[in-house]
């Protein structure tokens, strides 16, 4: 057993060294979390032999979940610039938990304390404990923000050094409840936004799951018998010889490419998907992107409305929260989730900063519907502006939803026709022959 040396902050910021015996560096973590104290350095030394650091200088944060020299993946990513965003239903989960402490009157870095605490620590088993997938990465940031916190940052400024928890929006409404005293209402608003994008994510997605899994199971049928059909009825012809139908040349040519070709087909098909995947991944390819699915007739009205249901509902909470609106239509822009839609609403900032209200250059953006303008000039002149986002976001919301009902009723009945198109053919073309059996025995 290992002794470990620490330098820690309590909660009241006073500053306390000591030692104890623990197995190991999460042990000893484990035992000082216990005993209310933030680790700010740990060094360790075996059998009290010379001292050798372990995390010194490091903050607490940087050796949870270590144990042992070798870095976690999730570490290694990091180190390398990329961190992939915690899920937003984990997010709003831990956000809601922070708010109901935080209205208890639980100081924020005992609240902060309790929703990082692994629900199995020490060998407890809590019931109805719920664990995401995301939980540890999400507790793991929270203990980085609660060491910023007790080293006096504020909790925005904390939250806003760990990008991958919190997005910008949800910073702004935790300083704009900081700043006013509300930090609870705040906290509540964080998961109560996270909470509806991931219920028109899910809408979104389960709308397109079975047009997707239609256009893989048949792309699978097309290739089954293009690869075991088809070759069967060619050693038929073979047998029967003379002139083939041009429909059966033409499907025996197919599956003779599919067969002879199907590794370098498939090699290109993967080539091409991750080149647009890192196209996408661009500025530019992104930009287009978001420029198409705002032109095509189908996908507008989904991607359109979802956009205005995002800038609506963000810009509604942020005003809400107490965050002046200029700044709340910046955010608001960049939270739409479109690159081609914020571009169109940069001129609304410059616009209300030459006194314009905020319809005025809606209006001339043309991505907005007409009511939802109207609602917004109304809003503006009776002072409840925030109430009447939040009610235009609602609205789109079902817009969305109805958007999606007419594009699965359209994409449904084009797979299907398509597919029996496909098929249809292949069983003409290799039947074909057979019709005219006796021209080809003779």
């Amino acid at each position: 057993m290992a002794t470990f040396a620490y330098t820690a902050r309590k909660l009241d910021g006073s500053l306390v060294r000591g030692s104890l015996p623990a197995e190991t560096e999460r042990a000893a973590l484990g035992a000082l979390d216990r005993m209310g104290l933030f680790p700010l350095e740990l060094t360790t030394s075996q059998g009290g032999g010379a001292a050798g650091a372990a995390g010194a200088g490091a903050p607490a944060g940087s050796v949870l979940g270590g144990g042992g020299g070798g870095l976690t993946l999730a570490q290694a990513l990091e180190a390398l610039g990329f961190q992939p965003r915690i899920g937003a239903e984990t997010t709003a989960r831990f956000a809601r938990e922070l708010a109901d402490l935080s209205a208890a009157g639980v100081p924020i870095l005992k609240g902060l304390d309790a929703v990082t605490r692994d629900p199995g620590e020490g060998g407890r088993v809590v019931w109805g404990a719920r664990e995401g997938k995301d939980d540890a990465r999400a507790r793991a940031s929270l203990r980085d923000v609660r060491r910023d916190v007790a080293q006096g940052a504020p909790l925005h400024e904390a939250l806003a050094r760990r990008p991958e928890l919190f997005e910008r929006t949800a910073i702004s409404l935790v300083r704009a409840g900081e700043a006013g005293g509300f930090l609870d209402a705040a906290l509540r608003r964080v998961a109560t936004f996270a909470e509806r994008e991931v219920a028109l994510r899910r809408r979104v997605r389960g709308a397109l799951t079975y047009p997707a899994a239609l256009c893989v199971l048949s792309v699978g049928a097309v290739v089954f018998l293009l690869t075991w059909v088809v070759p069967r009825f060619s050693v038929i012809y073979e047998d029967l010889g003379g002139d083939l139908p041009v429909p059966t040349q033409i499907l025996m040519a197919i599956g003779d490419g599919v067969r002879g070709y199907g590794w370098l087909l498939a090699l290109l098909l993967v080539g091409g998907g991750v080149w647009l995947a890192r196209w996408l991944g661009t500025d530019e390819g992104r930009g287009k992107l978001d420029a198409l699915l705002l032109r095509v007739p189908a996908l507008r009205a989904v991607v359109g409305q979802a956009c205005v249901a995002r800038y609506c509902r963000t810009l509604g909470t942020l005003i809400a929260s107490g965050v002046p609106i200029l700044q709340g239509l910046e955010i608001a822009r960049d939270a739409a989730g479109n690159r081609e839609f914020a571009l169109r609403l940069q001129a609304t900032s410059g616009s209300m900063r030459e006194g314009a209200a905020l319809a005025e250059p809606l209006r001339a953006t043309r991505l907005f519907p007409p009511q939802v303008v109207e609602m917004v000039e109304v809003a503006q002149e009776t002072g409840n502006l925030a109430e009447v986002l939040e009610r235009a976001a609602d609205r789109a919301d079902e817009e969305v939803d109805h958007a999606l009902h007419v594009l699965t009723g359209l994409l449904e009945p084009l797979l299907v026709v398509t597919v029996a198109g496909v098929v249809f053919f292949v069983v003409v073309a290799a039947l074909l022959p057979v019709f005219s059996l006796n021209t080809l025995v003779k």
